[in-house]
């Protein structure tokens, strides 16, 4: 037990449900050590889990350094109200490169952050308006630029692009020999950042479920709102114990 390690952004989607499967080795995956530092929670935030410490003892007890998180998912839809409500929806979602959630220091001043995060989104296909479905493709795989995620609550997760400003970019072309919209075709930037809100965040659980908030800082242009909207569950890579998150102020 003393010798015991767990081996293994938030991020968001577009309607996305997503349960999150381990695919790294304990070789490959960055991990948490367990402490025996009782989770009495802090000032910021700390990742604690709740069973036994290396010594055995039953308790709450704080993590330490990073651990790598794997995410899959379903439906995923993305809304551009100006572009006469354009809508995107693809089927399935998994987290790209190996994502981790970094806490060097516990209840400190550092908040936990997450890096090297990302979503693939799979089996993509433009379904709103009637002529954007009807004479416009999508590619069936997109994926978001690099993602940095930083705890700003116990409940809200911000999602921000690693350089840049965009978040997403989708190629729509001509479907075969029909024509797109000049309106609609050529390359759609999806700029800024999203938030998103943790379900029951203290709750000690495997997994952590999260919910993308529609009303996010997600644009088109300049100016023109996008939604992402759905909910995502994270799962440590061969995590042992129930994880949550602690503050106290």
């Amino acid at each position: 037990m003393q010798n015991r390690k767990l081996a293994g952004v938030l991020i968001t989607a577009i309607v996305l449900t997503i349960s999150a499967f381990a695919t790294t080795t304990a070789a490959s995956a960055a991990i948490f050590t367990l402490t025996n530092t009782e989770c009495l929670g802090g000032t910021t935030l700390a990742i604690c889990y709740q069973g036994k410490d290396p010594a055995g003892t039953t308790g709450s007890w704080e993590l330490e350094g990073e651990q790598s998180i794997t995410a899959k998912g379903g439906t995923a839809i993305l809304t551009v109200p100006s572009l006469e409500s354009l809508e995107i929806r693809c089927t399935e979602s998994v987290s790209t490169g190996l994502p981790v959630i970094l806490q060097h220091t516990p209840l400190g001043v550092n908040l936990t952050t997450l890096e090297e995060g990302g979503l693939v989104f799979k089996g993509c296909l433009s379904t709103n308006p009637t002529s954007f479905a009807t004479n416009c493709v999508v590619p069936l795989e997109v994926q978001t630029v690099p993602l940095l995620g930083e705890l700003e609550s116990e409940t809200d997760v911000v999602l921000t692009p690693e350089s840049g400003t965009t978040f997403i970019t989708f190629e729509v072309s001509n479907k075969e020999t029909l024509k797109c919209s000049v309106a609609f075709s050529g390359k759609l930037h999806i700029k800024g950042t999203e938030l998103v809100n943790i379900t029951n965040p203290g709750t000690p659980e495997l997994t952590k479920s999260a919910t993308s908030e529609p009303n996010s800082f997600l644009i088109y242009g300049e100016e023109n709102p996008a939604k992402l909207e759905g909910s995502i569950t994270v799962s440590f890579t061969g995590l042992e114990d129930l994880v949550y998150i602690s503050k106290i102020s």
